[in-house]
């Protein structure tokens, strides 16, 4: 039996090397061996390669979807296999076509047979298959029907992260709103006569706690979860479709591409991100205007009618200035700290909640600073000038008043309290999207 299993797999894998070869720095006889071991490795982990492809049934699966249904069994029964040999399983049993992207169950089932018995049945007994506790899962056949075109199916999967992604963002917006509205009211002192109503951050959060209370640290939440889900979800959306669009077959993507994918991510919402923006800005300095003038507090429709359609896009190319840049470098630093200093996806590895939100918060640190000039100018365009304060007609003319007034250093103004508050939103948003689409994917097949 030893000797039949030998002659199979070094077949199989000088198949394999003269294809995957070609693609590679490493010579065939590299290649060769490194084929072998994982065919080794599929041969003593048949068990586990069966009740996969069961799983899968008819339809024809991918890598990706071979990693997810493996999850379902139990690691101390199956001997699971890594990304690289589930790469080369791929490979043998597409008869060696590096671009086939799925290949059918009943064709790894053939394969698997061919390594450890000459004649071996294609498809097992059905006594033969495991009893798997996991939980039936949806799949977007059995919700759209298996008629469904690919663009149905694509636009079911967006819609769906779409909606993972809002709902994690509502998460993250909430967990750090004190520190937005300390910032934002630390960027709006401008110049005016008297002293500065705080002297730094923490003065600030001190003063709002002790004179508007707890709830003060809140005012203008609500808008900001009715608008975070949609913009939140749309910047996921798009930075996720634009790498796809730009990732190779082999899974790698090129600097350029990332940085473009976050580019437009951060482009594409800023049609919710502006209105929203400027309605919480209101919204968190009227507790101060209230303090020191006396002025009436409006509530969010107030505000939105007295701005108008038009009204609600002031500031909009600061706010393209700000979200540009910030989305440029925050998603691919955020795929690169996952990838190379983690190592997700080696060896099959997922990352923990604390890897991702320290992924996160750390990108957020260059990404939510260096855009805090475009923000300073934002928040000055988009608040109502009080009496004695400087007035801006737009972002140069906002530019050159805040330069010759206040100096260099005011364009960085509540730039610690934007790393203190995007850093760790985003590492929390993004941590909750994936640890929601983890748990989901146990009973939805997406």
């Amino acid at each position: 039996m030893i000797t039949e299993v030998a002659l199979g797999l070094g077949l199989g894998a000088s198949v394999i090397a003269l294809t995957s070869a070609k693609n590679t720095d490493q010579t065939p006889s590299q290649t060769e061996t490194l084929s072998l071991q994982s065919l080794v490795r599929i041969a003593r982990s048949t068990d586990a390669v069966l009740a996969v492809a069961a799983l899968a049934g008819s339809v024809k699966i991918s890598p990706a979807d071979y990693t997810r249904i493996q999850t379902q069994l139990d690691p101390q029964s199956y001997l699971l296999l890594s990304e690289t040999d589930i790469a080369v399983l791929f490979l043998a049993a597409s008869n060696g076509d590096a671009q086939a992207k799925e290949v059918d169950p009943a064709a790894i089932l053939s394969l698997v047979a061919d390594l450890i018995q000459p004649n071996f049945r294609v498809l097992p007994p059905t006594g033969a298959l495991p009893t798997l506790p996991a939980p039936a899962r949806i799949s977007i056949e059995s919700i759209l029907g298996h008629s469904a075109s690919p663009t149905t199916k694509e636009v079911f999967k967006s819609s769906y992260n779409f909606a993972l992604a809002s709902v994690a963002g509502a998460i993250g917006a909430t967990f750090v709103y004190p520190i937005d509205l300390v910032k934002t009211r630390m960027q709006n002192q401008r110049k005016v006569v008297g002293e500065m109503a705080y002297k730094n951050s923490w003065d600030c959060f001190k003063q709002v706690l002790k004179n508007e209370g707890f709830v003060g640290l809140y005012s203008g939440l609500g808008p900001q979860l009715i608008g975070v889900a949609p913009e939140k979800a749309i910047k996921l959306t798009v930075n996720d479709l634009v790498r796809r669009n730009f990732t190779s077959k082999d899974g790698s993507i090129v600097l350029g591409a990332e940085i473009l994918a976050g580019c437009a991510a951060g482009a594409s919402q800023v049609i919710f991100t502006n209105p929203l923006e400027i309605v919480k800005i209101r919204l968190q300095v009227q507790g101060e205007a209230a303090r020191t003038t006396g002025a009436a507090r409006q509530g969010a429709m107030q505000i939105i009618r007295s701005l108008g359609l038009f009204g609600l896009y002031k500031g909009v190319t600061a706010c393209l200035m700000r979200d540009v840049p910030f989305s440029g470098i925050y998603f691919p630093v955020y795929a690169h700290l996952k990838k190379d200093i983690f190592h997700e996806g080696r060896d099959g590895k997922k990352l923990a909640i604390g890897e991702l939100l320290t992924s996160g918060a750390i990108a957020g640190i260059p990404a939510a600073y260096l855009v805090t000039p475009a923000d300073v100018i934002k928040t000055r365009l988009q608040v109502a000038a009080r009496s004695g304060e400087t007035t801006y007609s737009g972002v140069f003319d906002a530019f050159g008043k805040i330069l010759k007034e206040e100096g260099p250093r005011a364009f960085f103004k509540g730039g610690i309290a934007r790393v203190l508050r995007s850093s760790p939103q985003f590492g929390v948003t993004l941590a909750s999207f994936e640890l929601i689409q983890q748990a989901l994917s146990k009973y939805i097949a997406v």
